[in-house]
């Protein structure tokens, strides 16, 4: 099998599927970034970020500067406040002058992008969008104390909500699990309900993470320790194939667009493939389409 066949390993041109019983007219992107076998891990800036009042981290800064201008000079004390203020005027400005170059356009796919797994066997796509399955797993914490993430019991269940998702990237190949993102819910001020996304292969492989020593010891302590004042909850979705469908516009690899496929070629070898596919040709231009749901007449 050629690189062709593995989405994102094309040179600087688009190439066609060299086989026209795969999805027709879909063209593998070459400015997809490297594909990597999932490996994120939520870091400590994810859960302490944005956790406080904007009022109260106001009055750190403040209790900060206080303390500067009580135990050196003046032109000492405003130094840290003026190097931080020039400091990001500066980047602002060679950043914002940069253009499309800048850093905030790292990874960024121009144009229509869609998520299309391919077969983990052959590394090929199948002759319809949306064929396989895909189980999308939401995982969460929060925590319901004026502390946030500082309150009693937070620190332990912070490190066995990392242990668990450490676990889970590590075996991602027995769990089937293909892909993860963090995210943050915006529905108090606090900010402080913590939320992971995951998507399995099948809810097999979910079930036995699940069942897998280090969740358990998890939920062992969580019911031993029982603080009213930490809550959790996951949800799970079982879609079936032609049951979904994404669409991607000016975006880095997000969510589904961010997982990665275990794929074997006839040779053997064994590679972790992202799914971005160009979504502006063939069947993949409509919603319905994508869900291979509109495949006649293309």
């Amino acid at each position: 099998m050629s690189s062709k066949d593995f989405v994102g390993l094309v040179g600087s041109r688009k190439t066609p599927h060299r086989d026209k019983a795969d999805l027709i007219s879909v063209w593998f992107l070459s400015n997809v970034p490297d594909i990597y076998k999932p490996q994120l891990t939520p870091s400590l800036q994810f859960f302490v970020k944005d956790a406080f009042h904007l009022r109260t981290l106001l009055l750190f800064g403040a209790a900060g500067q206080i303390i500067l201008f009580a135990i050196l000079p003046y032109r000492l004390a405003v130094a840290p406040v003026a190097l931080l203020g020039l400091y990001a005027i500066a980047t602002t400005c060679i950043e914002a002058g940069r253009g499309p170059s800048n850093a905030y356009m790292k990874d960024v796919i121009l144009g229509r992008a869609s998520a299309q797994l391919p077969s983990p066997e052959t590394g090929r796509f199948h002759d319809q969008p949306a064929a396989h399955p895909i189980v999308v797993f939401h995982f969460g914490v929060t925590f319901n104390h004026p502390l946030g993430v500082l309150a009693p019991g937070a620190k332990q269940t912070i490190d066995h909500f990392t242990a668990c998702n450490d676990s889970v990237v590590a075996r991602a190949d027995e769990y089937g699990m293909l892909g993860l993102s963090t995210w943050r819910a915006g529905e108090r001020g606090s900010n402080n309900t913590l939320l992971m996304v995951y998507y399995f292969r099948d809810v097999d492989g979910l079930n036995k993470f699940a069942h897998d020593d280090i969740h358990r010891k998890a939920w062992d302590w969580i019911v031993k320790a029982g603080h009213k004042h930490i809550g959790f909850f996951h949800e799970a979705f079982c879609v079936p194939q032609k049951a979904y469908e994404s669409i991607y516009v000016n975006f880095r690899p997000l969510l589904m667009g961010a997982t990665s496929i275990k794929c074997t070629d006839e040779n053997g070898t064994e590679n972790w493939i992202r799914p971005i596919v160009d979504a502006n040709v063939g069947p993949l231009k409509s919603q319905f389409g994508r869900m291979g749901r509109a495949f006649k007449g293309y």
